[in-house]
């Protein structure tokens, strides 16, 4: 049986502790877009010690880095370990932040993730100036891959180019749906990168806002993660540093990249436990809204069809927890497949959705008014069915897994 430690238990303690107090008071009003998440983001990683993990992550790097050379040459990726050197923790912080605002547990992902594609394969300058600070959450990160014409198909479809031009890179694009674009201090951009006749190639670049030629929209409309401040980046003869891009620029290697794929897995990874937060409140709540709520003389958990509709919400919960834990140690283990990713993020995204619809059900006309948080549960649950790549994208990857590409 799958159980968590007692350093595990003790994080999923505290961080729920945490949300109770501070998240879930501080959710309405973000919601309604009069607050920022981004205070309550440092106040978090402060209280909760997630700043000073973080940061020991950059400065093993670097020291890492520091221990072959000057730190110009490019090393081998580090392999992601998680909080404490153990996934698990990650998972547990993300289901925690998720049984009470998916949307702010976004806001903390998209930074970390921009963190983490700076660390993964840069230069120790690099790491320094953009990684440590987003990663201590002095500063916001984002990472921007999707485009208007580049969705499910991200890297075939990409639009968004950097031009060499001896010592600096040119950019110029449009990317949209970015998870904290509108109020992001750093950005890592990927681009199609031309470099004289070699064939381009996909690579991640790091953009600070301020950076003559890069300019965000204003937060988008969404139906649901409210408190998740999403937008579009542009970018017209945008020019950086070549330093600012990560890793090397390979002519013989495939126009996709490496680097983003890597990001997109462990967003996918990440994403599970997410959803298991959202199914987690939504079963808690439902068993007990079923247990005390009486109609026709006795609780509707009484009626088969309430007890049968909470029966298959809890098959799904432990399934969900399942596959984190799953997950999980694959990540520890190195073992972390694109397909053991796809059908965790499918699986979950898909049980999220339906278990908060049934929640909703379950409670009847309480369930569908927003002074309970299953509406919102529900509505940031649907945004992991698209985020990180549709279910439709999932299924082509565990296909594809499964029976190798098609011949054309």
């Amino acid at each position: 049986m799958f159980e968590l430690d007692e350093t595990q238990r003790a994080v999923e303690q505290a961080v729920r502790s945490w949300c109770e107090q501070n998240l879930a008071p501080a959710v309405p009003a973000m919601e309604r877009g009069e607050h920022l998440p981004y205070p309550l983001l440092r106040r978090m990683g402060k209280e909760l010690g997630l700043d000073e993990a973080l940061v020991r992550l950059a400065r093993r790097r670097l020291a890492k880095l520091q221990a072959v050379g000057s730190g110009e040459r490019e090393m081998e990726a580090e392999p992601a370990g998680g909080l404490a050197d153990d996934p698990m923790v990650t998972s547990v912080l993300l289901k925690e932040i998720s049984r009470i605002s998916p949307g702010f547990g976004m806001v903390l992902l998209a930074t970390v993730g921009c963190g983490m594609a700076i660390l993964s394969s840069s230069s120790a300058p690099l790491i320094e100036r953009y990684a440590v600070p987003v990663l201590s959450f002095e500063k916001i990160g984002a990472w921007a891959l999707t485009e208007p014409g580049a969705g499910s198909d991200a890297f075939g479809s990409m639009q968004t180019t950097a031009r060499v031009e001896q010592s600096t890179l040119v950019l110029n694009g449009h990317k949209t749906y970015i998870s904290n674009a509108p109020f992001a201090d750093v950005f890592v951009i990927y681009a199609r990168v031309k470099m004289g006749d070699a064939n381009p190639v996909i690579r991640p670049i790091v953009v600070e806002r301020g950076t003559p030629g890069l300019d965000t929209g204003p937060p988008m409309r969404k139906m649901g993660m409210h408190d998740s401040p999403t937008g579009e980046v542009f970018l017209q003869d945008c020019r950086v540093p070549r330093e600012n891009l990560i890793g090397r620029i390979e002519p013989t290697e495939k126009a996709r990249g490496s680097a983003a794929l890597e990001t997109l897995n462990l967003e996918r990874a990440a994403m599970p436990a997410m959803c298991l937060g959202i199914i987690e409140r939504c079963v808690e709540e439902s068993v007990r809204y079923a247990k005390t709520r009486v109609q026709f003389g006795r609780p509707i958990a009484e009626f088969q069809a309430v007890a049968f509709k909470l029966a298959r919400m809890t098959v799904a919960l432990e399934n969900a927890r399942n596959l984190v834990f799953k997950l999980a140690w694959a990540q520890r283990a190195g073992k972390l497949h694109p397909q053991l990713a796809s059908i965790a993020k499918l699986y979950c995204a898909e049980k999220a959705v339906r278990v908060a619809l049934d929640a909703i059900q379950i409670h009847g006309g309480a369930g569908y008014m927003a002074e309970l948080p299953l509406e919102k549960l529900m509505r940031d649950a649907k945004m992991f069915e698209i985020g990180g790549g549709t279910n439709e994208i999932q299924l082509q990857t565990i296909a594809r897994s499964i029976l190798g590409p098609p011949n054309r």
